[in-house]
């Protein structure tokens, strides 16, 4: 008998099935990797950003109800707990502030690409007499 069956037997209750996994198959598998650095990023952020969110929302919730208890308690350190959830609470909305930078830099182009602009400006050398000739060379098809 397996230890399960045992426990199931003690507390009279049924065993649970064993689930098994299925693996992915390799065409997933591979779909799953071939996702872009953008796409991951992407993702992240709105994850991040959501996550931050609720614990805003969250926090918010505690602190009105920490308010309660403080005014009703008039304990100090009631009080003082309504101040560090205040402070935990500005710390998230910093961090959320700082994650849309973040995610402004990584969008940005970087400033070494934006450097690479190359303008293509020929410049003639020689006597207006010399240029002459050249475009009229250039012109019969002489080149």
């Amino acid at each position: 008998m397996r230890i399960d069956d045992n426990l199931s037997d003690v507390f009279d209750m049924d065993p649970i099935e064993e689930v098994k996994q299925e693996l992915i198959p390799e065409a997933e598998t591979q779909l799953a990797i071939a996702k872009s650095i953008e796409e991951r990023i992407e993702q992240d952020y709105d994850d991040s950003r959501s996550n931050l969110k609720e614990i805003l929302y969250k926090g918010q919730e505690a602190l009105n109800a920490a308010l309660e208890v403080a005014k009703q308690s008039e304990h100090p350190r009631a009080f003082e707990v309504v101040g560090n959830l205040v402070k935990q609470l500005a710390d998230v909305n910093q961090q959320l502030m700082d994650l849309h930078q973040q995610k402004k830099k990584l969008d940005e182009p970087s400033k070494g690409e934006q450097a690479k602009v190359t303008n293509n400006n020929a410049i003639f050398v020689g006597s207006t007499a010399e240029l002459s000739k050249m475009i009229t060379k250039m012109n019969n098809g002489d080149t």
